[in-house]
C-alpha cells in the first residue's frame, strides 16, 4: 500500500534541489525547546516529574518573486508519554486531514513523534494572495478568547504562543487597501470532509485608528457569523468580538445548544513605560455553570477538536508583565472562572540568556474546589475548572538557530 506520507518528503527533495539549480533563496533555521515539569502538590502521582522537548526545523524557499515552499519539521519527545494537561501551557495539537505524523521512538518512559507542523506553498500577484498547504491560521484580535479564531486557537493558559498548530487549508487573501483585506479558507481538520470541512471568510477594514470586520462561514457542522472591532480610546487599545453559531452537531440539542453565542472583551494599556496589561472579559455560551457538567462539555466535539477552549461561561483574565530588565523580565497571569469561583495564577520570570536563547521559570496554581464525589456517583467528578490543577513548577530553554 502506497504511503501517501512520503509525497511532501518527496517534494521537499525535489523543490530544493530545483531552487539550487535555479539559485533561488533558500533561508533554513529553527529552534529547540525544552520544558521541565514538576508537580508540587502531595497528591496521588505515580510520578512528579515530566519533560518535553520540540526541535523544529524550518525551511523557506523562494522561486523567484512570486513562489514560496514553506516546511516546519517537528520531533517531539516527551518522558513518560501521553504527560497531560500541564503540557497544554506550552504545546497543543488539531486534527487534521493529511496524515503526516510518525512515532519514532515508542518506549515505556519516552515518547518520540516527528511530523510536519508547516508544509505550505505560497503563490504571490500584486492582487492576491494563496497559501495551499498545512499553514497556521489565526482569526480573531483578543489574546485569552478569541471567539472568532476557529482554527485551533491557543488555549488561555497558554504561555508559549510562538507557533500555533497548523491546519490543513487553501486560503485566498485579496488586499483592498492600507491595512484591508478580505480573506476566504477552506479548511478540513479531519479525515471525514462533511463532518471536518470548514469553508469562511473574514475581512478586515481599517479607518482612522479603528480596525474592524466580519467572519461569517460553515465549520464542521455549524453555521457561524461573527464580527470585531479595535480601536484607540486615549491610549488604550480596546477590543471586542461576537460569534453567534447554529450548531449542526445532533448532541448539542440534548444540552439546549443548538444556537449560542461567544463574546470577548478586552483592553491593554501601558500603565508605565515598562509595564503592560491586558484584560479580557468573556462569555462562552455553550459552556455550563455547574461544574457537574463539565465533563459532558469535555468531551463534546466541539471541545476536543480544540474549538472551544473553556467549560464554564463566565469568565476574566488578566496579565501583567514588568520589562525590568533589558535582560529579564517578570509577568503574571490570572484565569478567573466565575461560575465555580475558581482561579488560576501564572507567574514566571524570563531571562535573555545569550542573543539567542531565553530560560524561562514560573508556577502554576490553580484556586477552587478539587474533585468531589456527587451523590450517586462512583467516580469523582471535577468540582471546578481551575481548582484541579495541581501546583506545578515549570521551565522553559529555548535555543533558536
Amino acid at each position: 500500500m502506497t504511503d501517501w506520507r512520503l509525497v511532501p518528503i518527496v517534494t521537499l527533495i525535489l523543490a530544493s534541489l530545483i531552487g539550487t539549480a535555479a539559485r533561488s533563496e533558500t533561508e533554513v533555521g529553527g529552534d529547540f525547546r525544552l520544558y521541565p515539569f514538576l508537580v508540587l502538590e502531595d497528591i496521588d502521582l505515580d510520578r512528579r516529574h515530566f519533560e518535553l522537548a520540540v526541535l523544529r526545523g524550518k525551511l523557506k524557499q523562494d522561486f523567484g518573486d512570486r513562489f514560496r515552499l514553506e516546511a516546519d519539521a517537528v520531533l517531539e519527545l516527551s518522558s513518560p508519554p501521553g504527560i497531560g494537561n500541564a503540557a497544554s501551557i506550552v504545546t497543543g495539537g488539531t486534527r487534521r486531514y493529511f496524515d503526516l505524523e510518525w512515532t519514532v521512538i515508542d518506549e515505556d518512559d519516552v515518547l518520540g513523534v516527528a511530523s510536519f507542523d508547516r508544509l505550505a506553498v505560497r503563490w504571490d500577484v500584486p492582487s492576491v494572495r494563496v497559501v495551499a498547504g498545512r499553514q497556521a491560521v489565526t482569526w480573531g484580535v483578543n489574546y485569552f478568547w478569541p471567539v472568532l479564531d476557529l482554527f485551533a486557537p491557543f488555549a488561555p493558559e497558554r504561555i508559549d504562543r510562538d507557533y500555533k498548530p497548523g491546519v490543513d487549508a487553501v486560503r485566498v487573501t485579496v488586499p483592498l487597501g492600507a491595512f484591508s483585506e478580505v480573506e476566504a479558507i477552506v479548511a478540513a481538520q479531519g479525515e471525514d470532509l462533511s463532518d471536518d470541512g470548514s469553508a469562511a471568510s473574514l475581512g478586515r477594514f481599517h479607518s482612522g485608528s479603528t480596525d474592524f470586520g466580519y467572519m461569517i462561514g460553515r465549520f464542521h457542522t455549524d453555521d457561524v457569523v461573527g464580527g470585531f472591532l479595535v480601536t484607540d480610546v486615549a491610549g488604550t487599545a480596546v477590543r471586542g468580538e461576537v460569534a453567534y453559531t447554529t450548531s449542526g452537531d445532533e448532541l448539542d440539542a440534548l444540552r439546549a445548544r443548538e444556537e449560542f453565542w461567544r463574546v470577548t472583551a478586552g483592553l491593554d494599556r501601558a500603565i508605565a513605560p515598562e509595564v503592560f496589561l491586558t484584560f479580557e472579559m468573556h462569555w462562552n455560551g455553550f459552556g455550563s455553570d455547574d461544574p457537574a457538567e463539565y465533563r459532558t462539555v469535555a468531551e463534546s466535539d466541539r471541545v476536543r477538536r480544540g474549538e472551544v477552549t473553556s467549560l464554564a461561561r463566565l469568565y476574566s483574565g488578566l496579565s501583567v508583565s514588568w520589562q525590568a530588565h533589558p535582560l529579564w523580565s517578570l509577568s503574571a497571569a490570572v484565569l478567573a472562572n466565575w461560575d465555580d469561583s475558581s482561579t488560576l495564577l501564572q507567574p514566571s520570570a524570563t531571562w535573555s540568556s545569550s542573543d539567542n536563547s531565553t530560560v524561562q521559570l514560573g508556577l502554576s496554581l490553580g484556586f477552587g474546589r478539587g474533585l468531589v464525589f456527587l451523590e450517586g456517583e462512583e467516580e469523582p467528578q471535577l468540582g471546578s475548572e481551575f481548582g484541579f490543577v495541581p501546583v506545578t513548577l515549570w521551565g522553559s530553554y529555548r535555543l533558536f538557530f
